[in-house]
């Protein structure tokens, strides 16, 4: 387990410490809502494996608001794990798992909870069908949880994440991690998304999260400390076969200001719909972010 000390669990024990604006996002809602043309699914699953929860799905919401996009939410603390056929109706499914579930995933109790196993599969069959375009993963510990066999120092096979979101998880994750402050910065690969580089406001209380590496996607941004070091990267991409997805082990509440934010996310919606022309108009209903 990473940790904070040689003693101190790698899991949120401080509540004081919250912003009185996440505060103010911990009613979660109970589940999705209906609306006439559905677009985006956000999942809020920010519970599992932690004391302390932070909630930040709040976030991911003001973006799509502000895009103007069409989104339902999904409450996994309240509703359980989405089915195929809850996600079947969406074209763009969002993840936002924040700081939870920071234990490896050879945990016995702990591991594969950010994305269980069960989801993994669900995942992996809706990005297969005909409407799924696009998905993101965003959160601190997603690949630790899902993926790193740390009694082996070594990343476990998994269908999804090798070929669904195109992981290849770095060694430095067991051996030389990293410790985020609000002087880094999100430096731009180019890559699919084009990202510009992003000012980092570090928002959780936990830290040292994942870095990311890949062989057979994109890396989009790298993880860049105050010595403007580069270490692995912090946001990939993968082009699947009628698909995308994007992983960012910097989430979006770590993205200095609402504009950055915005860009970001418009930047992943522009990506997913490259090209679509012919679906938005039999599928998609109303986009309104990438006009």
């Amino acid at each position: 387990m990473k940790a904070l000390t040689d003693t101190t669990l790698r899991l949120g024990i401080t509540a004081l410490l919250l912003p009185a604006a996440v505060c103010a996002a911990t009613a979660l809602q109970a589940g999705p809502t209906t609306t006439d043309e559905p677009y985006v699914l956000i999942v809020a699953d920010e519970v599992d494996g932690v004391d302390v929860p932070q909630y930040f799905y709040s976030i991911y919401e003001n973006v799509l608001n502000s895009l103007g996009v069409d989104y339902n939410l999904w409450d996994h603390n309240d509703n359980g794990e989405p089915a195929a056929d809850d996600l079947a109706p969406y074209d763009v499914v969002i993840w936002v798992t924040g700081n939870s579930c920071g234990y490896p995933a050879d945990n016995p109790i702990y591991g594969h909870q950010a994305i269980s196993l069960d989801e993994e599969d669900v995942l992996r069959q809706w990005l297969e069908t005909p409407t799924a375009r696009g998905l993101v993963l965003s959160g601190i510990w997603i690949g630790y949880n899902c993926v790193a066999d740390e009694s082996r120092d070594e990343q476990l096979a998994s269908r999804f994440f090798d070929y669904s979101m195109g992981l290849d998880y770095p060694d430095e994750n067991f051996t030389d991690w990293i410790e985020v402050d609000d002087d880094w910065t999100l430096t731009s690969a180019g890559g699919e998304l084009n990202l510009d580089n992003q000012p980092i406001e570090w928002a959780s209380v936990e830290n040292y999260p994942d870095q990311l590496g890949t062989s057979i996607g994109t890396v989009e941004a790298y993880w860049t400390d105050t010595d403007e070091d580069d270490h692995n990267a912090a946001i990939i991409s993968y082009q699947g076969s009628s698909w995308r997805s994007v992983f960012m082990a910097c989430p979006l509440e770590s993205i200095d200001g609402a504009q950055n934010r915005n860009d970001v996310i418009s930047a992943i919606l522009d990506w997913f719909t490259e090209g679509s022309a012919a679906v938005v108009e039999s599928s998609w209903g109303r986009i309104k972010a990438l006009e």
